[in-house]
């Protein structure tokens, strides 16, 4: 499909999952934080997603 980034937020278990470098048929990088982190969002976004002000369920 072509999308870059696939930005996953748990709020039950206080995470963040950020999948990049697709190719046909998967992401082949993938990166897990905790609430309160700041994750890079690289380009087409290229800005630090800030998530200590998320709420847990």
């Amino acid at each position: 499909m072509g999308i870059p980034l696939y930005l996953l937020i748990d709020a039950r278990e206080k995470s963040v999952t950020l999948f990049s470098r697709p190719d046909a048929t998967w992401y082949h990088r993938r990166e897990d934080i905790t609430f309160g982190e700041a994750p890079h969002l690289p380009e087409p976004f290229d800005f630090d997603l800030v998530t200590d002000g998320l709420l847990p369920y």
